[in-house]
Formats: C-alpha cells, structure tokens, sequence
C-alpha cells in the first residue's frame, strides 16, 4: 500500500501538466544600437548625417525627432536631404540605418532611434541638441575707393593751331588703373571746345589735345567711382602783320 502511494507521487511529480520550471526558455536580449552622427549640427542651415548600426541586423530602423520644425530628419537613400518641416514629432523609416538631419529653425530637438527587437535608446549626445541663428557669410572685403583725377598737365596753352602744335596730357588716380573718359560739353554751352580744339582717344590714360581756332574750353576726364578732372584749354592766334 505504501509502495503504491510512493510510485503515484513520483508519477505526478513529473507530469507534464506541471510547473517545474525546467521547459521554460529565456527570450534572447537584442544586440545594442550604435550611433554615430557626422558632421556640424549646431546652426541654422546645417545638415549632418545620422548612422545607426547594430549588430547581426541590417534595417530598417525607426528615427524620431521630438520637433521637426527644428530638426527635421530624413532617410539618405532619397535624392533629398532634407526632410519636410513639421511641428511636433516626426518619424521616418530609414531601411540602411543612415538618414539626414537637417537644422531648419532656432531651438532645441531630440533624436530618438529604434532598432530590431523593439530596441530604443535615446543617445546623450542626440537630446536637446540646441540650435542657433545661420552662421552670416563673410562680408566681401571692400574694394578701394578711388582717389581724386590728376591731370598732368591740367592745362594746355597753345599760341598756333593744326596738328603740328598738338600738345598732350596724361591722366591718373590712386586706386583705379582703368581707363579715362574724354568729354566737353555740346556746342553753344560753355565751355564747349567745339571747334575750338579736338582730343583723342575719346577713351584712355594718355590724350592728345589738337588746336583748331582760337578759344577757351575744357574737356572734363573720368576716371573710377565718377570722379573727373578739368583739363582747361586756350588757344590764342598772332596774325602776322596784323591790320
């Protein structure tokens, strides 16, 4: 009777109906993430480059930003790197594990990765990453202003007119080494050297002034930033044995 009773506990001990422990299986734990990000992501307008790896597994992985109006996020397999700018969260699904972030606005943002297995992780250097005002472009280094016209000479006299008697000057400024325009004013105005003598070229750093007939005028030379200098003319005759 007492052995009956022994081999029953023994058969109820090792029925399957059971819990003892010893069927039970531990599920396996997902390998870590590892997160890298390349590249500057501090002002307005830049763009860095997100990659998530973890081992034994290729893609996708699933990629937060806490405030796409910040930072927007988006996959690098597409022909654009930047994502649409949205309040509030936004998630993508990048299949390599590499995406764009791209700094749209002044603020601060979070990245949030989730891997195989259901395996997030927040990385510390990916939260509350701060974002300020676009760095301004350098301002172009000024050019020079051009000085003051130098006539050398700044006044021509002549005594008989035609080509013989030509007479030349040459025209410089600090700062410019163009050419200088040569001008006077229309015929009947002031000063006009209109029929009264010609210069040559109309355009160039070394002119030649030819008297014509007796007179006075000027020829106004221009140079860089519209400055210009007075190149005053006079021509006088002698008839010889005058009336």
């Amino acid at each position: 009777m007492v052995y009956a009773i022994l081999v029953l506990g023994a058969f109820a001990a090792c029925s399957p109906g059971t819990s003892t422990g010893l069927a039970s299986s531990v599920a396996p734990t997902a390998p870590p993430l590892s997160v890298n990000l390349v590249g500057p992501l501090q002002s307005v307008g830049q763009t860095a480059v997100l990659q998530v790896s973890q081992q034994g597994y290729l893609g996708p992985f699933t990629i937060t930003s806490s405030n796409g109006a910040v930072l927007s996020v988006a996959p690098k397999l597409q022909s654009t790197r930047r994502g649409p700018q949205s309040a509030g969260p936004q998630t993508i699904i990048s299949a390599n594990g590499q995406a764009y972030v791209n700094a749209l606005a002044q603020g601060s943002a979070s990245i949030g990765i989730t891997g195989y297995g259901g395996m997030s992780i927040s990385p510390p250097q990916l939260q509350n990453i701060a974002i300020g005002a676009a760095t301004p472009s350098p301002s172009p280094t000024p050019s020079p202003t051009p000085g003051a016209v130098v006539l050398t000479p700044s006044s021509l006299a002549f005594t008989a007119v035609g080509a013989v008697n030509a007479q030349s000057t040459t025209a410089s400024e600090t700062n410019y080494s163009g050419a200088f325009a040569a001008s006077t004013a229309a015929a009947g105005q002031s000063n006009s050297c209109s029929g009264i003598a010609t210069i040559s070229p109309a355009s160039g750093t070394n002119f030649s002034v030819t008297p014509v007939a007796a007179g006075h005028c000027t020829f106004a030379l221009t140079g860089g930033g519209t400055q210009s200098a007075t190149l005053t003319i006079d021509v006088t005759t002698t008839n010889v044995g005058g009336s």
